[in-house]
């Protein structure tokens, strides 16, 4: 028995072999783990390590919490545009609360912001 299960952390141990190896599930259920403090001691940018991950697999529910991170700026700095590039993804994968975080944004964004995010809209469609 290693160290890792003499705490309590031999779940966590398998999540984290599985996550290391690809598995965008792991991956994922890791992010929640850390965003959540449950089961894994609380760290923001493990959690986003982690959501990052199964976000770039194509994990809509990844997707979209990383961007709610970086939206709000929790564990990540606020960027509103990296928000937007997540929601898109996420609900490009059929994620309504993604098209409402999207809205929020534009809503809220600066006019410099607003005219990036429509730049990566338009160059998103020409792909």
């Amino acid at each position: 028995m290693d160290i890792i299960e003499l705490a309590g952390y031999g779940p966590m141990k398998k999540l984290l072999e599985a996550a290391q190896s690809g598995d965008a599930d792991a991956q994922y259920n890791l992010g929640v783990m850390y965003f959540e403090g449950k089961d894994a001691p609380q760290d923001y940018l493990e959690a986003a390590k982690w959501y990052g991950a199964a976000a770039d697999q194509g994990d809509r529910q990844a997707q979209f919490n990383l961007g709610l991170m970086f939206y709000h700026g929790m564990g990540l700095p606020k960027n509103l545009l990296h928000a937007y590039e997540l929601f898109s993804l996420a609900a490009t994968h059929g994620d309504e609360r993604a098209k409402q975080g999207m809205a929020a944004i534009q809503r809220e964004a600066t006019p410099d912001q607003l005219a990036e995010i429509n730049a990566l809209s338009v160059s998103s469609r020409k792909h």
